[in-house]
């Protein structure tokens, strides 16, 4: 059984999933959605995962998914790190009300994703004990 945890990474571009994969490497395993209707289908499946979820999605985009997230009290098990080439303070400030743990802006730096993940799921490790 795999005991690494895992990721769920929630992108409409095949090319950004890719690039967050390389970025954090092998330590993690990876759940991949291309729209937010995905990524809520998964989090029913499977539960909470760290979510690293893009804002600008066809079919249901990160707000919305995380309005949902909202709805079923899902945020208060679920961190979610946003992602997105949107880097106004009004995106970012509705996020973080909407009850993400972080925002990464791109063009991704890999340093900053890696220690944000880390962080977060140290937090997430902290918060359960």
């Amino acid at each position: 059984m795999d005991k690494r945890q895992k990721i769920l990474i929630v992108d409409d571009a095949e090319f950004n999933r890719e690039i967050l994969k390389e970025f954090l490497g092998e330590v993690y395993s990876y759940l991949e959605a291309e729209n937010g209707i995905q990524a809520i289908r998964i989090l029913e499946e499977i539960g909470n995962r760290l979510m690293l979820l893009d804002v600008n999605m066809p079919q249901m985009n990160g707000f919305e998914v995380l309005e949902w997230m909202n709805q079923l009290h899902w945020i208060d098990e679920t961190p979610v790190i946003m992602i997105s080439s949107e880097g106004s303070v009004d995106a970012m400030r509705k996020a973080y009300e909407m009850g993400i743990t972080d925002y990464i802006t791109r063009p991704f730096d890999s340093v900053i994703v890696k220690k944000r993940v880390q962080n977060t799921l140290e937090l997430m490790r902290i918060k359960s004990v």
